[in-house]
């Protein structure tokens, strides 16, 4: 029996071997009976059939050359089928390794099933298991072609998908360095890309510097994507938002030789959405926070009293005789008046402290950061003297005035409701008194 009827007769079982070794790698073990053993079969049938068929000796001589133009008809059957199995593995996954073991591990399956039978070997010629060879080593080396076309198309529609992107891609290796940078990202920063080769990401217009290079550790560490916002400070000073993803590439080992990257830029959606979230915590007239912001701002210094110790005031301030003002000059003169009066509060506290209009002609005051109820006593007078100097509104010389209630924290309340309904509390008092004073909750609850 010679080679190829060895071939045919043992067909199943050398396709079984094929289907095993196949099934032992990575990409294969996703893959059924029928995906594995792929073009297997054709390529053995078209290795029969040009073993069956004549060849001269200079056939034979260019052949074992791989002189394409000398390659008979069934041999270009079987580049045509090795081909198709590189493109059928490339979009299986497998490695371009994977793909050369498979084709050693027929060539193996064949000739041990051959050496196992010995009397069929017996009657086979050295030119025949030659002629086996090199069809192997053509189809091998017909579909490792293939398959690095495909790779290299692939990679090329790759990149000109990212480069043609107007969101960052990037490639980082273990210590941030740029292996890959796109057109965008270049531009944003203000350089080619081949600049940015082998430097450093940090190194481009970050602000988050440090979150980026956490972010960096974290993917190396957890093996898992981490999302996170970024901002870029471009050459003319302007800052854009970007939302990035920071994803492992993982080697067959598992372990991380790089990091993919892919930025999103959000500066229009978050220039959006702080415009709402300004409309929906800030007054309209006046521009200070308004009650919503005001209460979240008051259970936050609550909340750092109670872990620092440190005390806290809430002023709560109405301008005595504005409703006369707003009825006789109307309610443009007194929106303007409400204006003027936010401005003057204001500038009698610090930029950390919190000056708020909760409604009509009501304001209040976080005030932080003291440590004497001197300092308090200080700031309520400054602010009766600032309201009670006369206001021009539209031409016209307005004179009011401001009571004012002020409670603290721990010692008249240690909640928002209480500190809040104490400090109202107070502030009836100031204005029944004869208005244009402050008074404190605690000298008003003795004297009830």
């Amino acid at each position: 029996m010679n080679l190829a009827d060895f071939i045919i007769d043992n067909m199943e079982s050398i396709l079984q071997d094929w289907q095993e070794y196949a099934n032992s790698l990575p990409p294969g073990k996703r893959m059924n009976k029928t995906e594995l053993r792929d073009h297997a079969k054709v390529m053995l049938q078209s290795i029969v059939k040009d073993l069956m068929a004549p060849q001269s000796v200079i056939q034979e001589v260019n052949k074992s050359k791989g002189q394409v133009e000398y390659l008979g008809k069934y041999s270009k059957v079987l580049d045509e089928t090795a081909g198709q199995h590189a493109i059928g593995r490339f979009d299986s996954g497998f490695s371009i390794q994977n793909l050369v073991s498979e084709f050693r591990a027929l060539r193996a399956s064949v000739l041990r099933l051959w050496e196992k039978s010995p009397q069929d070997a017996q009657l086979s010629d050295l030119n025949e298991i030659s002629r086996f060879n090199e069809a192997i080593d053509q189809a091998l080396a017909e579909s490792v072609d293939v398959y690095a076309n495909q790779k290299e198309r692939n990679i090329r529609l790759f990149e000109t998908v990212l480069l043609s992107s107007p969101d960052h891609n990037y490639i980082l290796d273990l210590e941030g360095k740029f292996l890959y940078a796109n057109k965008a990202l270049a531009d944003q920063c203000g350089n080619e890309a081949q600049q940015m080769l082998g430097k450093k990401i940090i190194e481009f217009g970050l602000v988050e510097v440090a979150e980026m290079e956490q972010a960096i550790d974290k993917v190396i560490q957890e093996k898992a994507a981490v999302r996170g916002e970024v901002r870029y400070r471009s050459q003319v000073g302007k800052t854009n938002f970007y939302e990035y993803i920071l994803t492992p590439i993982l080697d067959p080992e598992g372990k991380v030789e790089a990091i993919a990257g892919t930025e999103r830029d959000v500066t229009e959606r978050k220039s959006w959405e702080d415009a709402v979230w300004h409309r929906a915590n800030y007054d309209h007239l006046t521009e200070l926070p308004n009650r919503s912001l005001f209460r979240d701002r008051l259970e936050q210094q609550i909340k750092n009293a109670e872990r620092t110790g440190k005390l806290v005031a809430l002023f709560f301030i109405d301008l005595d005789k504005f409703k006369e003002a707003n009825d006789s000059l109307g309610h443009e003169a007194g929106d303007n008046l409400l204006q003027q009066a936010a401005t003057r509060i204001s500038s009698c506290v610090r930029q950390n402290d919190t000056v708020a209009r909760i409604g009509g002609d009501e304001f209040t005051v976080i005030l932080t950061e003291f440590d004497q109820i001197s300092h308090v006593k200080r700031i309520a007078n400054k602010m009766i003297k600032e309201l009670a100097k006369p206001f021009q509104v539209y031409g016209n010389k307005v004179s009011i005035s401001g009571s004012i209630g002020i409670s603290l924290i721990p010692q008249d309340a240690v909640n928002s409701e209480d500190l809040i309904s104490n400090a109202d509390q107070a502030m009836y008092a100031a204005k029944n008194e004869g208005r244009n004073q402050f008074r404190f909750f605690s000298l008003v609850a003795e004297k009830e």
